[in-house]
This record gives structure tokens, C-alpha cells and sequence, in this order.
């Protein structure tokens, strides 16, 4: 068995994330982490600052506010920071409502007439709002919602549940999935509940499945609209996936090699490398 780096991800699990030190979100089916530019936009900010405290204490009050020089531009956070708080505070969410493709939703302004990005959290100094010798251009040449370096993966358009028994012990698990993962993906979910996968097969009604194709392709259903028509409750029934022991007394390989060669459990390849290092040797 290959393991693989996660390629889909359900909207709870990228909620998460939803901190400075660990910043996701969601846009346009792509799911981005945004922690490293978060740590860029706070540092562009080197104004002096000055507290709101009245009494000036080594600590501060629960209403106190923290100023800097760009405070007299009308904005409580210079541009950089005030972009990366906007951020954070949706941090685990999707934004893709910010957006139409590639470009920021624009609507046209009652008062000058142009048309002009629509940002619900304030235009920052170098986009003002109606025509300006102050406006200039936007300072990174591909900004963060344009970065394929902080693509990690993809979020699903439906999740759905399926129950996964062994009937070597009969145990069960109920794990939430994406509609578009592969039958070997979701395998990849059920690792940490059985960490010998490569000694058991799966099976529907007594069919062998694919692990190249999805549960909806491998003829596994999901009946939860049938059942909200006739106000059943979605949990009523969740398709069962029975894993059988194959006992053919092999091994599985550490679960910190990721390789693309598929001889990667016989042949150890020199290719094989670490999640976190460049290069692993078996």
C-alpha cells in the first residue's frame, strides 16, 4: 500500500484551522493555507505603536486598542494588518462569496458611478474607493487568492457517511467522506483505525470494490435525499463497506514513506521520501 498526502477535504475539517499559527480557508473549491502570508502582513506593519490604556500599566485592559501611524489614514490597522485581521477572522471558513472567478465581486458606486471592487471590510489606501492620484497598484504581483503555493488540497462539494466493519473482529466505523475521494483515499481516512490495510479486502453486498473509483462508482449509494423527501431522518441507514482478513502474512511499510512507485513495499526505492525531509531511505 502507497500512502498518500490528502488531496480533499470536508468543510469541518477545514474549520479546524482557524488560527493565526494555523490559518485556512476555503475559495473557489480550493482549500489554502494562509499561515505563512499572515505572518508576512502582520510584519509589514512596522509603525510605532501606542496604547489606549488611560493609566499606562506593564499590562493592558480588556477595552484597550492598540494604534499606529496609519490610524490617521481613518483605518484602526495600517493596510497590511488590517487586510491579515479580515483574514483571520475567517480563518476554517469559505470566502469564495469575495469573489466572481479570479477577480473581487465589483459593484458600481452610487456616487461616482465606476465600478470598483467590492471589499465589505474597507478599501485599503492604495485602492481607494472613487478616483485617485493616491491609488496604486496592488504591491505583490500574485496576491494570496492567486498562489498556487499555498494550494493544500481541495474541498469537497457533498460529504457523505459510511460505515466501515471488520469482520475479523467485528468492530465498525462511521467516518465522514468526500463524494469525490476514491475508494483508496478513504482507505487513507481509515488508516489510524487499522493500521494493517494491506492484508484485508472490501466488499459491498458481497461485490469486490474498486479502489481506483469512488463509492458512487463502485455502486455504493447515498439515499439521504430519497429519505428527507419522506421525512426520514439521513441517518436511517448507512451504507456498510465489510473488510475481510486475507492473512497472507505481509507487512505494511512505515507510515511516514510517501512514493510513487508502486514497488516502494518490495523493492524499498532510493525515491522514497519523508513528509518531512526531502529524501527517506527504507
Amino acid at each position: 500500500m502507497k500512502y498518500t498526502v490528502q488531496e480533499w477535504y470536508t468543510p469541518a475539517e477545514v474549520s479546524l484551522h482557524n488560527k493565526a499559527t494555523d490559518c485556512w480557508v476555503s475559495l473557489n473549491g480550493k482549500v489554502r493555507n494562509l499561515t505563512k502570508w499572515l505572518e508576512q502582513q502582520f510584519r509589514l506593519c512596522r509603525c510605532v505603536k501606542s496604547c489606549s490604556c488611560p493609566v499606562k500599566n506593564w499590562y493592558c485592559g480588556d477595552d484597550c486598542m492598540e494604534y499606529c501611524a496609519c490610524f490617521k489614514r481613518g483605518f484602526l490597522y495600517c493596510d497590511s494588518k488590517r487586510l491579515a485581521m479580515t483574514i483571520l477572522a475567517h480563518a476554517g471558513k469559505d470566502v469564495s462569496h469575495w469573489f466572481k472567478g479570479d477577480e473581487w465581486v465589483k459593484y458600481t458606486h452610487p456616487i461616482v458611478g465606476s465600478t470598483i471592487p467590492y471589499q465589505q471590510y474597507g478599501h485599503g489606501h492604495r485602492q481607494p474607493v472613487v478616483p485617485s492620484t493616491k491609488w496604486r497598484p496592488i504591491c505583490s504581483s500574485n496576491p494570496w487568492w492567486l498562489d498556487e503555493c499555498n494550494v493544500v488540497g481541495k474541498v469537497t462539494a457533498k460529504t457523505r457517511p459510511i460505515r466501515i466493519t471488520n469482520s475479523l473482529i467485528g468492530t465498525s466505523v462511521t467516518l465522514e467522506v468526500c463524494s469525490e475521494e476514491t475508494l483508496f483515499q478513504i482507505m487513507m481516512r481509515y488508516l489510524p483505525h487499522n493500521s494493517h490495510m494491506l492484508s484485508y479486502s472490501w466488499r459491498y453486498l458481497d461485490r469486490p470494490l474498486n479502489y481506483n473509483l469512488t463509492l458512487e462508482q463502485n455502486g455504493v449509494p447515498d439515499d439521504r435525499e430519497i429519505y428527507n423527501d419522506v421525512a426520514l431522518p439521513e441517518n436511517l441507514h448507512i451504507p456498510d463497506l465489510l473488510i475481510y482478513y486475507n492473512d497472507d502474512l505481509t507487512e505494511d511499510p512505515p507510515k511516514e514513506c510517501y512514493c510513487e512507485n508502486e514497488d516502494c513495499i518490495t523493492g524499498h526505492p532510493e525515491g522514497c521520501h519523508n513528509k518531512n525531509e526531502d529524501e527517506y531511505d527504507l
